[in-house]
């Protein structure tokens, strides 16, 4: 039977737009937007007047099994049972923070998989998860402790397979050091299954562009001529300025050593350093949301400081380009832009109720209140609820 709940009140965000509106009421029926506008009453009511209502948020760039508190390599060799732990808190972190779609880009072993099941499932309050199973990296490589370590470009197709038979969403590559040979075999892999690819270029990423990746995480300071080809050829980029930020700001408290704190206030000092960021955006490169949370010192739970930075640095000029990244950008980049991202009659039913006016303060988006995730109540009273394993399973011919 169909659960409806109709929201009234207050403001919206209209993703599509880029703007905040009255909200005419939103009616929520199952696990889809079933009407927007003048709705009447149907079903649970909720009063949404001084509040905000907006499109649940991605983040497309986090490690649901590193934690925020300690140094990657120590976590990553946690054993299994502690990982589990943590990816328990990883979800709930996020979803109590208004995410609703999650991209678990690697961390160690099979955890981001586990996640996106065990929240298919529902074992666990948590967004929904798109994972890259294990990221690919050279002997030695980035985070090489955690990923699944290939070399040569047999090699590095034979690991691509692995994770797309694994059930990867994406396939994450560690393009630092790799040849262009070496990029090309991943990708063509990926690509002929169907799959897209995104990477940690670094110096390296005019290999990976020539590559065909389709996404580049945390970007960098590129000439124009490396933007225009990014352009071109219709990649994206997470930005992810989260760690230098937060790392920064409560590095210390953190435990994070001073030299690590000391670099990262050189490097917001240095706002030149993300200029490549800036052109990109104005050349019309499309940005999508990530936080790289789990990284040190950035919980899963931190919305509010990327979104600053990023307003900061000048990569977007106004608060509402910053929640279009979050929301329907971010739903382009995955390729979900028809079934969520925005709030419209149809699309899933991915709804924040924040407790207060965004469009006044953007640090209302910490304000979260109520949280549905194809239309399951995932957060109710600012906390996660159990949720309901009968929402999520169909069982027929039980004892035939």
């Amino acid at each position: 039977m169909s659960r409806h709940t109709t929201i009234t009140g207050g403001s919206m965000f209209d993703a599509i737009g880029g703007r905040f509106v009255p909200n005419p009421g939103i009616v929520l029926d199952g696990g889809v937007i079933a009407q927007v506008g003048d709705v009447g009453q149907r079903g649970e009511l909720i009063d949404a007047t001084g509040k905000t209502v907006i499109p649940g948020l991605m983040n497309l760039h986090g490690h649901l099994a590193w934690d925020g508190f300690s140094d990657l390599e120590g976590q990553s060799r946690h054993d299994g049972p502690m990982l589990y732990v943590k990816l328990a808190r990883g979800l709930i972190s996020a979803v109590e923070a208004g995410v609703t779609t999650f991209r678990d880009l690697g961390g160690v072993h099979d955890t981001g998989l586990v996640a996106r099941q065990a929240q298919r499932d529902g074992l666990i309050a948590g967004p929904k998860v798109l994972t890259c199973g294990r990221a690919i990296c050279r002997t030695g490589g980035h985070i090489w402790y955690g990923n699944r370590v290939a070399d040569g470009p047999d090699d590095v197709r034979k690991a691509t397979r692995e994770q797309i038979r694994d059930g990867a969403d994406w396939i994450k590559l560690m393009a630092h050091a790799y040849t262009l040979e070496e990029l090309r075999a991943c990708v063509e892999q990926a690509h002929e299954q169907g799959v897209p690819v995104t990477t940690d270029a670094g110096v390296w990423a005019a290999n990976a562009v020539e590559a065909g990746v389709d996404c580049i995480e945390h970007g960098g300071d590129y000439d124009d001529a490396l933007v225009e080809r990014i352009r071109e050829r219709g990649v994206w980029i997470v930005p992810t300025l989260s760690p230098v930020v937060l790392q920064a700001r409560n590095g210390h408290a953190w435990g994070l050593k001073q030299s690590v704190i000391d670099r990262r206030n050189a490097q917001l000092a240095d706002k030149g350093r993300h200029e490549g960021l800036v052109r990109a955006r104005k050349a019309g490169v499309r940005f999508a949301f990530g936080t790289d949370s789990g990284s040190p010192v950035v919980p899963h739970d931190a919305i509010l400081a990327e979104m600053q930075q990023l307003l900061e640095f000048g990569v977007f000029e106004r608060e509402a380009e910053v929640l279009q990244a979050a929301t329907i950008r971010g739903a382009e980049l995955i390729g979900q832009e028809e079934r969520t991202g925005s709030l419209e009659a149809g699309k899933a039913a991915d709804v924040v109720l924040l407790a207060g006016d965004l469009a006044a303060d953007l640090s209302v988006i910490e304000r979260v209140e109520r949280v549905w995730v194809d239309g399951r109540p995932m957060v109710v009273d600012g906390a996660a609820r159990r949720p309901d394993p009968r929402d999520f399973r169909t069982f027929s011919n039980v004892g035939a």
